[in-house]
């Protein structure tokens, strides 16, 4: 299945050569003139988050019909401000601006203003030992997350293992990057700046909830590893970088798009010269691609994405999740941005590879109340793995999930999406903003 994968990503790239970067027709008739807001309350639930709740608001500012940059670029400015937390732990807040064409200049800036916390992080080992079947010391192997995390949280000789593949995470983030263009925008060269800052608090020797009431936490997954020099990053601290990208793009609408591609490749690199604690190097590269086989009869797009990244040996554990987008950077194995259907961060390594393959019938539109919608149904495949190193790579052990996705179109911008992904030992449910990819 990850070969055929593959082959479809590489026909759709091969298809979409030819330009295809200004709005069809149909969406350009919909697209608003002027300044809106949009927003919604966020809400979420699973076993990591538990019940989730905030709201993201919208400002867009797509110009006017007489601007030229009106029917090529998907708003002239947009602002969101996002608030979220939840029950389980975590906490995102995140300001961000995007302006495709500062200006009327050739330039593109980005910038996200993050600070987030998970007092549940996952941490499942990295490489090939995170592909181990779900276990902890002295326990059987299970197929289930729901049996293995109810096996955790049972007390024994006042231990429990409840927090064994959890640890507390606290991390401030501000990426900033400008994007030069060139040939009508179809190529960006992109050139920023991370800085973040790691808190690690690990739960070994703690008072943690368990069933039946509290106990001492046994030495987590995190713990055993750190004293076995197996990873870096132990002690958090300063995770500073220089991002450096290429990207190629012909996508006819950049939130929704019906035809064309989008490639690109990245390298960060953290450097004490940023005051950072770790010197390493990431690599990226992803090709993303769009077709509408049959766009007289249905709105249908078959959707591919390819990743794969390579990481150095001084890249910090709490980092390695990364994924450096030159468009917006994203976290995983596992997760709604991924894997569907795996825990966040379930699979974790110095290489990863990613395929994600999604149908999308948009097969209803309506105006309510002025707000022009369009209604999306979106069955999908996510297939990934990670390698302890580059050399590593095999069509071996990859993991797959399934599933399928309800998303409403608003104002043709703004996409919001409910997922639902199905595992060989979990199932994720996802209420979120935007295509996946």
């Amino acid at each position: 299945m990850g070969l055929r994968s593959l082959v479809v990503i590489c026909a759709l790239v091969g298809v979409a050569r030819a330009r295809a970067d200004s709005l069809a027709p149909a969406d350009l008739a919909r697209k608003n003139d002027g300044g809106y807001v949009t927003g919604l309350p966020l809400a979420a639930y699973s076993t990591d988050l538990g019940f989730g709740g905030g709201a993201r608001v919208y400002y867009y500012w797509d110009g006017h019909r007489d601007d030229a940059r009106f029917a090529t670029t998907p708003y002239l400015y947009r602002v969101f401000l996002q608030a979220f937390a939840s029950t389980g732990g975590v906490q995102f807040h995140w300001l961000d601006f995007d302006a495709p064409k500062i200006a009327d200049t050739p330039y593109r800036i980005r910038s996200q203003l993050i600070f987030a916390r998970n007092t549940n992080q996952n941490y499942f080992g990295l490489g090939d030992r995170s592909l181990a079947p779900l276990h902890f010391p002295g326990s059987i192997s299970y197929d289930s997350y729901a049996d293995y995390t109810a096996a955790e949280q049972v007390i024994s000789g006042g231990q429990t293992y409840a927090k064994y593949d959890q640890f507390d995470l606290l991390k401030p983030v501000w990426i900033a990057s400008i994007e030069r263009l060139f040939d009508d925008g179809r190529v960006r060269v992109l050139g920023g700046l991370g800085f973040a800052y790691a808190r690690i608090t690990d739960y070994t020797g703690k008072t943690v909830d368990a069933t039946g009431g509290t106990a001492t936490e046994a030495p987590t997954r995190l713990a055993t590893d750190c004293a076995a020099k197996l990873i870096v990053g132990c002690g958090g601290g300063w995770d500073n970088y220089v991002r450096l990208g290429v990207s190629y793009d012909t996508r006819d609408f950049e939130p929704d798009p019906n035809t064309g591609v989008f490639l690109d490749a990245a390298l960060d690199a953290g450097t004490v010269a940023l005051g950072s604690h770790y010197d390493y190097v990431r690599l990226l590269g992803a090709a993303r691609g769009y077709w509408s086989p049959i766009p007289e009869s249905a709105d249908l797009v078959v959707a591919g994405r390819a990743v794969l990244e390579w990481q150095s040996s001084g890249t910090p554990f709490f980092s390695m999740d990364q994924f450096p987008f030159t468009e917006d950077p994203r976290n995983g194995l596992g997760g709604h941005r991924t894997m569907r259907g795996f825990r966040q961060d379930r699979f974790v390594g110095p290489a990863m590879a990613l395929v994600n393959g999604e149908v999308r019938w948009t097969f209803a539109r309506t105006t309510l109340w002025r707000q022009k919608l369009g209604f999306i149904l979106a069955p999908f495949v996510d297939i990934g793995r990670p390698f302890d190193g580059a050399s590593d790579l095999s069509l071996r052990r990859w993991r797959t999930t399934v599933g399928s996705a309800l998303r409403i179109s608003w104002n043709i911008a703004t996409i919001i999406t409910v997922d639902y992904g199905v595992s060989r030992e979990d199932t994720g449910l996802y209420i979120n903003f935007n295509h996946i990819f």
